[in-house]
């Protein structure tokens, strides 16, 4: 098996785990480094990856914006850093949508 059908397969189990990038290196005993480098030489090139684009929105308040990020990160920032915020976290592939 090559490297790349190796680095695939725990690719498809981290999928399949919905653990995030970093919970499942931890289990798997994986450097989250690697598996990123992996994740993003294996990923396919599609027109969404490469614009990066997100779902719109409409932002109509001047409160401050909160983000929950599982149970235990709640982010809080203004609207105006909403988009930017977003963006990072998908290029990192923090953010994805549960099934």
């Amino acid at each position: 098996m090559t490297k790349s059908e190796q680095w695939q397969q725990h690719l498809n189990l981290w999928h399949a785990s919905g653990l995030s990038q970093v919970a499942f290196c931890q289990q798997h005993n994986i450097a989250v480094h690697n598996f990123q480098y992996w994740r993003k030489r294996l990923s396919p090139k599609t027109e969404l990856t490469k614009t990066k684009a997100l779902i719109p929105i409409t932002l109509t308040s001047s409160a401050p914006a909160r983000l929950r990020l599982g149970s235990q990160v709640l982010i809080e920032l203004s609207v105006e850093a909403l988009p930017d915020l977003l963006v990072a976290l998908n290029d990192r592939g923090l953010l994805y949508a549960s099934a």
